[in-house]
């Protein structure tokens, strides 16, 4: 497994992306009215690579950059295994605080590098709008990030990085587990990870320390710790 996922030599061309996307109809819960987007056809991807802190690469496609569902109507854009998972109450807070200020757009498939990133920056807004937890938060700030280290945005990404860790660190303490799909021992890892990236190292040895020691941790997920309190101990940050 390398620290940086290697980059893809031969750029997909916007046919070969096409290939990946499908469209399909959804009813935003805020406007209640329907909406197209597209999503990633999962049956073709196919792994090339899996990065220290769970970005894996695919070829030809980042489907990270086709993760935020944006109701073009509304303005309503979030991640799409958060997109429905809106409450009443939440619903009216975008009506009030993204809705009137919202101008109605397009998007053209594929997506540019600038809409993949307004999309992503949306979602942010909206999720701040409705006081979403901070791990829901951390999630988007943490696929942008990714998003951001595959279109070569290093300094850029280091703030969503950043972004990510803090919303991770506070969900540790003030969320029930699972966080999204991790249980503890996946957060304190990513944590850990996140803080080396950005250059706590001090920080990632305190979140590596007692998880690589723990007793009943799986495997794959223990050979992963080892390696990454390597990776602190030599200072290593990419």
């Amino acid at each position: 497994m390398s620290s940086v996922a290697e980059q893809p030599t031969n750029q997909p061309t916007e046919e070969e992306i096409l290939e990946y996307l499908f469209p399909k109809s959804f009813r935003c819960p805020v406007c209640d009215k329907e909406f197209m987007d597209f999503i990633i056809k999962k049956s073709k991807l196919k792994s090339v690579d899996t990065d220290t802190d769970f970005m894996t690469t695919y070829k030809d496609i980042d489907p990270n950059q086709y993760d935020v569902l944006f109701c073009t109507l509304c303005g309503y854009a979030a991640l799409s295994s958060y997109f429905e998972k809106i409450t009443a109450r939440q619903q009216a807070m975008i009506r009030e605080k993204i809705s009137p200020n919202y101008k109605p757009m397009e998007f053209p498939m594929p997506l540019s590098k600038e809409h993949i990133i307004h999309r992503f920056k949306q979602s942010i807004l909206c999720a701040a709008a409705i006081e979403a937890k901070a791990s829901q938060k951390a999630f988007i700030s943490l696929k942008l990030a990714w998003v951001l280290r595959k279109m070569g945005q290093k300094e850029l990404e280091k703030r969503f990085l950043k972004d990510a860790l803090e919303g991770l660190k506070t969900a540790f303490t003030a969320e029930r587990f699972p966080l999204g799909n991790m249980d503890e021992a996946s957060a304190k890892y990513i944590i850990a990870d996140l803080a080396r990236r950005t250059g706590d190292l001090g920080e990632a040895m305190r979140w590596i320390g007692d998880l690589v020691v723990s007793r009943g941790l799986p495997g794959s997920l223990k050979e992963r710790a080892s390696n990454l309190k390597e990776m602190i101990k030599e200072g290593i940050t990419t």
